[in-house]
């Protein structure tokens, strides 16, 4: 038998250092995994929260504007001018103007996610709608 001869000490130097830049690449991918996964999480949460606020105050908005003019076109417009993202919109026919001037309406709000609106069964989550309303104007 022929067995080469190795330095003192040499031994499966080459093979420890591969085993830890391998196991150093899987941990930055999971890192990586868990990272997307976690912002696209966050996000989607964060839009369902604001879209919530953004539906009540553009109910308010045209609430208002319904009191000072008693148009509705100029209160569904008033209710959309608040928007303050473009990724937002009040279909009209989901708005109503009831005889006490109260308003509702419904908001719809596309999120946008990294990973999350590429998923076909995942896309759902992508599409907030949210509900508001908002009474009369005091004086």
């Amino acid at each position: 038998m022929d067995y080469a001869r190795r330095a003192p000490g040499a031994s499966g130097r080459r093979d420890r250092g591969s085993i830890v830049i391998g196991w150093l690449t899987k941990l930055a991918v999971m890192i990586a995994i868990v990272g997307v996964a976690l912002f696209d999480s966050i996000s989607i949460g964060a839009a369902r929260l604001g879209a919530k606020d953004d539906a009540n105050n553009a109910a308010s908005a045209a609430s208002q504007s319904f009191w000072s003019s008693h148009n509705v076109d100029t209160a569904y417009q008033a209710a959309v001018d608040s928007l303050p993202s473009g990724s937002e919109t009040i279909p009209a026919k989901t708005f109503l103007i009831h005889s006490d001037g109260s308003v509702s309406l419904v908001l719809y709000r596309n999120v946008k996610t990294m990973v999350v609106q590429a998923i076909g069964p995942l896309k759902q989550y992508t599409h907030v709608v949210e509900h508001g309303e908002a009474p009369p104007p005091t004086l």
